[in-house]
């Protein structure tokens, strides 16, 4: 298992060269008090509400508030990657809409406001420490390299220990303002 997830990590996570949102650099800035370190990123692959990026350029329109990402446009590949990771390794298979991906990034302390139920996070990569914290009643630790945990996060607080080397997480969730009708009516 661990050489197939190391396998995705090298062919499909490591080629990607992105760059984190605004509102997720904000967020960062935000929760940590300085602006997020050389070398990470997170960015959405899925879709958005928002529909430009500049004056000069669009997302491709699904319905009236959907709009594809940029990276799902240019990457359309990366659906049937992230699907089969899914449904190989995830105890519980879904159909894959929507994943934040985490390069080096260490989330701050935050809710998904705009998630729509619970979601799946996994870890990837050759690190040490970088637990997913959620905080229920008490704080608790999650261990989730090379493996899938699902929680709520929009309704419970979490963020990320420190770590040591690579460390990728993905984050699978569906988005409430977005129904399945709406990005599948394409």
């Amino acid at each position: 298992m661990t050489d197939q997830l190391d396998k995705f990590v090298k062919e499909v996570l490591e080629p990607l060269d992105l760059k984190s949102g605004t509102r997720r650099k904000q967020m960062f800035k935000k929760g940590n008090g300085y602006s997020e370190p050389k070398g990470s990123f997170s960015a959405l692959y899925g879709y958005t509400n928002v529909g430009y990026l500049s004056p000069t350029k669009s997302r491709v329109k699904i319905s009236d508030r959907v709009f594809e990402t940029s990276l799902k446009t240019q990457r359309p590949d990366l659906q049937e990657k992230f699907q089969e990771l899914v449904d190989k390794f995830c105890p519980e298979p879904f159909e894959v809409s929507m994943v934040q991906i985490n390069c080096n990034w260490q989330s701050p302390k935050h809710k998904d406001g705009g998630n729509q139920d619970e979601s799946w996070i996994i870890g990837l990569g050759d690190y040490e420490g970088g637990e997913l914290i959620i905080d229920y009643d008490m704080p608790q630790e999650f261990d989730i390299k090379n493996k899938f945990l699902k929680f709520n996060g929009a309704k419970y607080f979490h963020y990320t220990n420190p770590w040591k080397g690579n460390r990728y997480s993905l984050v699978f969730f569906k988005h409430k303002l977005f129904s399945t009708n709406n990005v599948n009516d394409k």
